[in-house]
């Protein structure tokens, strides 16, 4: 299981997140970039990815949700969740950067949960590509909030899903 570094930067609002994946930067970047590859890993182990919109595009939108399919989740069995991704810069290959927010399945946006500016970059590294993952809140707080959740147990998830992908 690749090592994913976690930076908590409360008095910037930031979470940082760090991993290398097993595969070429194009390869990594048409994981997040391709509807039936995001569809693949997006989400943690145990979670089914379904979008109901994908345009990958500045000023284009993800909309998509995760299903608990695992039925040692307990509560979570069975459940979904929805989220939009609303992408704000996309320079294929190097970063984007994108507003991640709770929905519900019709793309309603949840303004009781906190929403983040993302930013993802991907570095060459002798065949492999670091991902550093940039989130910033509005608060602390929310981060707090977000962590407390399981955030981070949930993306490193997702993650291993991810390199995964690369090993097929």
């Amino acid at each position: 299981m690749p090592e994913v570094k976690v930076t908590k930067d409360l008095e910037n609002k930031k979470l940082i997140v760090e991993f290398v994946a097993n595969g070429p930067k194009e390869k990594v970047w048409n994981a997040y970039a391709t509807k039936e590859l995001f569809e693949k890993w997006w989400g943690p182990e145990g979670w089914e990815t379904t979008t109901k919109e994908f345009n990958f595009v500045e000023g284009g939108r993800v909309h998509y949700g995760m299903k608990c399919i695992d039925e040692n989740q307990g509560e979570w069995f069975g459940k979904t969740s929805w989220g939009v991704m609303e992408l704000q810069d996309v320079h294929a290959t190097d970063s984007f950067t994108y507003i991640d927010y709770f929905s519900d399945e019709v793309a309603t946006l949840n303004s009781e949960m906190p929403a983040l500016k993302v930013t993802n970059e991907f570095i060459e590294l002798d065949g492999k590509t670091k991902i550093v993952s940039t989130s910033i809140a509005d608060d602390a707080e929310q981060i707090e909030q977000l962590i407390n959740m399981g955030m981070i147990e949930g993306f490193t998830s997702q993650l291993n899903r991810l390199d995964a992908l690369f090993a097929e």
